[in-house]
């Protein structure tokens, strides 16, 4: 399944209940429609953005679930995983 980065710029005075709720939502919708799955995510030390990693189906279906979950996503992008392990040689 495609894998995405979803990018949500948080208005000023976010609090950590804000981001409990937010979380909440978002368990509760991405659980609830297909082709989605909430891989992990970060927030920015200063509650200025939120960068959520999905695998999911499309474009689409994640601004569906966004839209549903009540959170405005300010970009989607489609991403691939480049782990260090794979350009990590051992020589022991």
């Amino acid at each position: 399944m495609p894998r995405y980065l979803v990018e949500c710029i948080l208005p000023a005075g976010t609090t950590e209940a804000d981001i409990d709720d937010a979380a909440r939502r978002v368990v509760a919708v991405t659980s609830a429609v297909d082709g989605v799955r909430w891989v992990r995510s970060h927030l920015a030390v200063d509650r200025s953005r939120w960068f959520y990693e999905y695998e999911a189906t499309g474009h689409a279906v994640l601004r569906e679930a966004f839209r549903l979950a009540e959170i405005p996503c300010d970009t989607i992008t489609e991403v691939r995983e480049i782990s260090p392990d794979a350009y990590t040689r051992h020589t022991w």
